[in-house]
C-alpha cells in the first residue's frame, strides 16, 4: 500500500476522532463544563484544524508512489510498543519522573538515534519543562515513587 493512502486513512481518522472528541464534551458534568471542556475543546479544534491542513497538503502532493515497507520497520515498531507498555506499566509505582527519565533515552535508541549528549540533554530538558509546568506552575500532583 502507497505511503500517501495510508497518511491519508490516518490523517481522515484523526479529523473524525478530533470531531468526535469536540462533542464529547457536552457530557461533561457540573463544573467540568466550564473548565475541563475548554482544554478539551482547544485540542479538539487544533487536532482538526492541523489534520486538515496536513490531508490538503497529501492531497495537493499527489505525486508519492513509493511503498510503505512496514517489514523494514518492524522491529523499532515493537520495540517502541512494547517500552510504551512497561512505561504505563511501572508508571503508577515508579512515578513520573522515574518512568520518563529511563523512557525517553530508550525511545531515542530503538529509533536509532546514538548521540549520547544529546540524549541526555533532551531527557533533562523535558523532565525540568514538566516539573516547572505542569507541577510548580499549575499544580498538577504527578505520580510518585510509591
Amino acid at each position: 500500500m502507497p505511503k500517501k493512502y495510508v497518511d491519508r486513512a490516518l490523517l481522515l481518522f484523526f479529523i473524525v476522532m478530533a470531531v468526535l472528541l469536540y462533542l464529547s464534551t457536552a457530557s461533561y458534568p457540573g463544573i467540568a463544563k466550564t473548565t475541563s471542556a475548554y482544554y478539551v475543546k482547544f485540542l479538539a479544534v487544533f487536532i482538526g484544524i492541523l489534520s486538515v491542513i496536513q490531508l490538503l497538503i497529501s492531497l495537493a502532493k499527489d505525486i508519492d508512489y513509493t511503498r510503505l515497507h512496514l517489514s523494514e520497520h518492524m522491529p523499532r515498531f515493537l520495540g517502541l510498543l512494547v517500552s510504551l507498555i512497561i512505561f504505563g506499566l511501572v508508571f503508577e509505582h515508579l512515578g513520573f519522573f522515574i518512568s520518563a527519565g529511563i523512557f525517553i533515552p530508550l525511545v531515542a535508541l530503538i529509533l536509532g538515534y546514538r548521540n549520547y549528549l544529546t540524549i541526555v540533554i533532551t531527557t533533562v530538558s523535558v523532565l525540568v519543562f514538566v516539573y516547572l509546568v505542569f507541577v510548580k506552575l499549575l499544580s498538577v500532583n504527578l505520580p510518585g515513587l510509591s
